[in-house]
């Protein structure tokens, strides 16, 4: 209104050109026109009814900035960039592909799973997906994780350091498309061992994670790819696992190359996120777990 030919008008005629068309796109809000008795109703009812279904959503008009959107500083653990790498593109408004990114201070890409076991918040779903994976009724962490001896390492670490800054944490598993037996099962893991010989070292990281699964069972869950793959979705070329803060946002990735002490790296994680003082000694972090 402030260009073209709506600027001649006087700014009366202007407020109310505008009241006008505002009028008209309430009025096809209204019940009578969303009713199923009339036919303009009925077809944009079924044209939701059937975005839904499929599982869709409804259209969002900057999906890059809606969806895109990344914290650069904050509760997370910034990662240092790589001279020769190619900095990701920042939302500006304009570019309205999203790009999911697993980088910290990013929203938790999404991505349709499969429950295999439930945990103690009831993922009574068969399909969900990795937004459903927080508990409604509880503010918490996310561990995500691939079934790797690397990542159980962390998944061990994680709830201890949680025991010690006293937060909730869940622990996720996502495990390779095609598997139809919870991995909770021993008998169950052996036959797919039998039958997948590529995969003997993930059954064996498996086997060796038993006693911290016994120890945090209830806040374990298992769940599996329907489509496409985790780690190339997140754009990680090697096994590893992301904290998730409870506003969806990641607040760590975990380093291939890391090579120190989990317990301690993880402690200064929490530490930095929950902005609360650093334990700086394994025998402080030994006394507070003893205490928990």
């Amino acid at each position: 209104m402030n260009s073209g030919i709506g600027s001649i008008l006087p700014s009366g005629l202007q407020t109310v050109f505008l009241e006008s068309i505002f009028a008209l796109g309430r009025a096809q809000l209204a019940t009578p026109f969303l009713s199923r008795h009339n036919p303009l109703g009925s077809l944009r009812l079924e044209r939701v009814e059937h975005i839904l279904k499929e599982g869709q959503s409804l259209q969002l008009q900057f999906p890059a900035e809606d969806l895109g959107f990344r914290y650069e500083q904050g509760a997370l653990i910034p990662e240092v960039e790589k001279e020769d790498n190619v900095l990701e593109e920042k939302p500006t408004g304009r570019r309205r592909e999203y790009v999911p990114s697993s980088k910290p201070g990013s929203r938790l890409p999404h991505m349709q799973l499969r429950i295999l076991s439930q945990n103690k918040f009831h993922l009574n779903k068969e399909i969900c997906s990795t937004l459903d994976l927080f508990s409604g009724n509880v503010t918490e962490f996310l561990l995500i994780a691939t079934p790797s001896k690397t990542c159980y390492i962390w998944a061990d670490a994680a709830f201890k350091i949680a025991k010690v800054y006293k937060v909730p944490l869940k622990v996720c598993i996502i495990w390779p498309g095609g598997i139809s037996a919870s991995p909770l099962s021993k008998e169950s893991m052996h036959a797919w061992h039998e039958s997948e010989g590529s995969i003997t070292q993930q059954m064996q990281s498996v086997l060796e994670g038993e006693d911290w699964r016994r120890e945090n069972t209830e806040f374990v869950v298992d769940v599996e790819e329907i489509s496409g793959s985790w780690l190339e979705l997140c754009k990680m070329t090697k096994p590893g696992v992301l904290l998730v803060r409870p506003d969806e946002h990641i607040a760590w990735r975990s380093n291939p190359t890391f090579s120190g002490d989990t317990m301690l790296e993880l402690n200064k994680v929490f530490s930095i996120v929950l902005r609360k003082p650093e334990l700086d000694t394994h025998q402080s972090l030994k006394t507070k777990l003893d205490v928990c």
